[in-house]
């Protein structure tokens, strides 16, 4: 079916899905020329059983809940679409910088100078097995050493640059995009999730002088590290709010479904000393609709027993990324799993650090109930589609093989030359 977005009188339409492991959501939202802020006309999300980690592990439900998700936010919105800016949570993401230095002479710098470094890095950025999602440049050298954001009208007698690069596995990425076309919908661009996220929930502050968002997914947690404007920094651990809820289920003797309600209702991140007091209601495996009375001590242990191991592995990946020193103290926990109660308090005493629990902005009329830090990545794909900025690397230019270390730790080295 041909899907045709309408042309409104100044305005445009943009269309973005959150593919996740346990939900599909759908926005549609109108960006006009006067508007200080994209403008939510339609929204929708479903559950979806066919993604497993954040990858397509039934290709035929995926593209039955994209289809439904979209098809309902378009009955919403009362408009069609056929171009989505789409979520990636997994799929062997890695971050990392290219960098290229040319000679200018001892030159003022002009923008040919620059269009000349832009080139040269485009040229050094090789084909390979990866397929690039995103690639900026970070930031400048002079000379190669002092690090400058803008180098326009500043003397050098050398430029360089380094381009920040998100690339990902290929597979998975074909799987992605074949499960949306299948929903007779043109993926337009594939954003990693917690670029999308950060752009929602992350202040310019954060993003600048560095922070660490933690996505608390239903089947993946990831760890985004920013700095400079920028992700410098990614790692993926495969268990999330899933893996929680699949605890609470063995530890109680119910079935998954009431053990996520339990979870959303009566759950916490801390503990209390009433809680071997209070009995909650549990319902038994054997169905009927039989409920037993249990300690809600025991939900709370469960829930810390799995956040222990969890929190315990982002402070490993925080060590290997190099998200360490004073720079390193300010955490947002974002995603489904962030909405537990006092999970920042938990977070902020596992990880010795300044944590909260980000909460999406930058759009209007977006439905109360939707502002939640779960919807995170569903606002920020709306704000990166809505931006008309030109970007440095097309879609036609797809492939990366990356270079040994990671980019936060190469870009700190290239920004301490200036603290």
């Amino acid at each position: 079916m041909s899907r045709k977005a309408p042309k409104l009188r100044g305005e445009k339409t943009v269309a973005v899905l959150d593919v996740g492991s346990s939900k599909v959501a759908a926005l549609i939202a109108l960006v006009g020329p006067e508007e200080d802020a994209p403008r939510v006309i339609g929204v929708h999300q479903l559950a979806c059983r066919g993604m497993k980690n954040g990858l397509v592990s039934d290709l035929g439900a995926v593209e039955a809940a994209v289809r439904q998700a979209m098809a309902k936010a378009e009955q919403n919105a009362g408009v069609t679409v056929s171009d989505v800016t789409v979520s990636v949570s997994a799929g062997g993401i890695d971050s990392d910088l290219a960098t290229v230095e040319v000679d200018i002479g001892g030159q003022r710098i002009e923008r040919a100078d620059l269009d000349h470094v832009h080139a040269e890095a485009k040229a050094e950025i090789e084909p390979g097995g990866k397929i690039i999602l995103h690639a900026e440049p970070a930031l400048y050298t002079l000379d190669g050493q002092n690090a400058v954001m803008n180098p326009l009208g500043l003397h050098a007698e050398t430029l360089g640059v380094a381009i920040h690069i998100l690339s990902a596995d290929r597979a998975p990425m074909q799987n992605l995009e074949t499960a949306v076309r299948s929903a007779d919908l043109n993926v337009a661009r594939l954003v990693v999730a917690p670029v999308a996220a950060a752009r929602a929930c992350l202040s310019a502050q954060e993003r600048d002088l560095g922070c660490a968002l933690i996505d608390l997914g239903a089947g993946r947690t990831n760890i985004a590290i920013f700095a400079q404007g920028m992700m410098a920094g990614f790692s993926s651990i495969p268990m999330g709010g899933e893996d929680v809820t699949a605890d609470i289920a063995s530890a109680l003797g119910t079935p998954l479904v009431a053990a996520e309600r339990l979870k959303a209702l009566k759950g916490s991140a801390n503990s209390v000393p009433r809680d071997n007091h209070e009995r909650i209601d549990v319902e038994g495996l054997e169905g009927g609709g039989a409920l037993y009375q249990r300690p809600r001590a025991e939900l709370i242990q469960a829930i810390r027993g799995r956040l222990d191991v969890l929190f315990g592995l982002v402070e490993d990946r925080f060590e290997e990324l190099g998200f360490k020193g004073p720079r390193a103290r300010q955490v947002v926990l974002t995603g489904g799993g962030a909405a537990l109660a006092g999970i920042d308090d938990y977070a902020e005493g596992v990880l010795g650090r300044h944590v909260r629990v980000g909460s999406p902005s930058g759009l209007t009329g977006f439905p109360e109930q939707q502002r939640a830090s779960a919807f995170n990545v569903l606002t920020g794909l709306a704000l990166i589609a809505s931006e008309e900025a030109p970007r440095f690397w097309d879609r036609q230019q797809t492939s990366f093989a990356p270079v040994e270390g990671t980019g936060f730790r190469k870009m700190l080295k290239m920004l301490k030359q200036n603290i």
